[in-house]
Order: C-alpha cells, then structure tokens, then sequence
C-alpha cells in the first residue's frame, strides 16, 4: 500500500514521489520508514539521484 507522502518533506520531494511507480515509491516508502522521515527529508535528493542512476544503467544494459 502506498502511503501519502510525509508532510515534513519538502514540495518537490512530494511531487517527485507522487510521479513514481507504485513498485517503485513502495521501495521509496520502506526507505523512509527504515532511514526515519527527518533523515529521508535532509536526504531525499540523494535518494533520488542513485534511484535516476539505477533506472538508466537498466536502460542502457538491455
């Protein structure tokens, strides 16, 4: 189940978060309860960057 977004992360986290895939915003989701939303608030541009790095290394290998 997809959560709402936290209130405490900025807009831009939110509306990123929101733009993801269900699979994908469920991983992003169990990240933010393992890391804590104040960690994952401070953090998300990180998140995000090594989550765009993924995605593009699978477009490039298949």
């Amino acid at each position: 189940m997809v959560k709402t977004p936290a209130p405490q992360l900025p807009e831009d986290a939110t509306a990123w978060m929101n733009s993801l895939k269900p699979t994908v915003r469920a991983e992003i989701d169990r990240l933010m309860k393992e890391t804590g939303v104040v960690s994952f608030a401070k953090y998300w541009r990180e998140h995000r960057s090594e989550l765009e790095e993924l995605e593009r290394s699978f477009d490039t290998n298949f």
